[in-house]
């Protein structure tokens, strides 16, 4: 009785592992693809926005990678018919702590850019930094948290077993609905910013663009993956769909939703920089290092032949910043907007 509990278990592992490395195969080929056209968008580009979004890229696709190979190995392993009598200790707590540790170092990575898009949307404001970016910094250290306690395997595994393995999946619930809060709250509020001020602007551009470029400046793509991961994490009991099951597949591929966004958007703002810079002097087209507080409109030289824009009036500025910035995007309708400012 005893052996055909252990091989159904066996069995239920290698399916969970096989879905794992399915849908993650798959989601891996379209992020290494557009990880690809992120590096060429920012290739050649000495300025420090540039460099800065080229390195995010990069560490970004280097914690990818060892997520993607911690669960291939687990792939690999959950095939072995007979593991070794120590095979848990040997891979599968190490595994579990990598793949966890990259998941949690994902989301700071991709909620801190939302951060930072949400503080220069809402004018630079000190509070629009501060507020999120402490949240985001906390949630990252709570999942860590959780990370860290499959250590004491090692040491005390009964207690591991049957106290500490329910806290850290309680901690790892909680992770995933505060991080999914607070890319609710961020990602609604740049979409709401970006199409008020597109709407009050009076310009004829078209809808269509207008709503495209606010989903990949707001990063949607990240908060599409968060609602199925939540919504499979309230699915019911059962053995083809439990909170193991199915929550278990979309943390193991969520982290992939995460460097997707963030590749679309280093490529926005690469590629509407480089149209800037060869857009004609006055054409009207704005790229995304080219906002300033405060300065009144001037053109720059021929050589980088973009617009530097924003609106003075003797003391005072007729529009706040975070308005002239997103109107910007609407000035000419035959160069729509160019989405909010990302300079990292």
């Amino acid at each position: 009785m005893a052996d055909s509990v252990d091989i159904a278990t066996a069995w239920h592992l290698l399916e969970i592992s096989g879905i794992v490395q399915s849908v993650l195969c798959a989601l891996w080929g379209v992020y290494f693809s557009l990880f690809v056209l992120a590096l060429w968008a920012t290739h050649g580009k000495q300025d420090v926005g540039s460099t800065r979004l080229r390195v995010v890229t990069i560490v970004l696709f280097i914690n990818l990678c060892a997520h993607f190979i911690s669960r291939s190995l687990q792939f690999a392993r959950s095939r072995i018919t007979e593991p070794d009598s120590n095979e848990f200790f040997k891979w599968g707590i190490p595994l579990t702590v990598i793949g966890n540790v990259t998941t949690t170092f994902a989301g700071l990575c991709s909620d801190g850019l939302l951060a930072w898009r949400f503080h220069v949307i809402f004018n630079r404001k000190k509070w629009a930094l501060y507020i999120p970016g402490v949240f985001v910094v906390i949630n990252a250290l709570l999942c860590w948290s959780a990370d860290a306690q499959h250590l004491a395997a090692y040491h005390h595994y009964d207690f591991y077993e049957n106290t500490l393995l329910e806290v850290t999946l309680q901690i790892t619930v909680a992770w995933g609905w505060l991080m999914f809060t607070i890319n609710t709250l961020l990602t609604g509020a740049i979409v709401a910013k970006i199409l008020i001020t597109a709407r009050n602007s009076h310009s004829a551009v078209r809808k269509y663009e207008t709503v495209i470029r606010a989903c990949v400046e707001s990063a949607l793509v990240t908060w599409i993956g968060l609602l199925v991961y939540e919504i499979c994490s309230l699915a019911p009991n059962g053995h083809v769909v439990t909170n193991y099951d199915v929550g278990y597949v979309m943390a193991c591929v969520i982290p992939v939703f995460f460097g997707i966004s963030q590749c679309l958007i280093v490529m926005r703002v690469a590629l509407s920089n480089e149209m800037a810079r060869h857009a004609p002097p006055g054409s009207g087209v704005l790229g995304a290092s080219t906002f300033r507080t405060g300065t009144a409109p001037s053109a720059h030289t021929a050589e980088s032949k973009t617009v530097s824009f924003g609106i003075e009036s003797g003391t005072h500025v007729d529009k706040p910043y975070g308005y002239s910035l997103a109107a910007g995007y609407v000035r000419a309708e035959e160069h729509p907007m160019e989405v909010m400012a990302h300079r990292v």
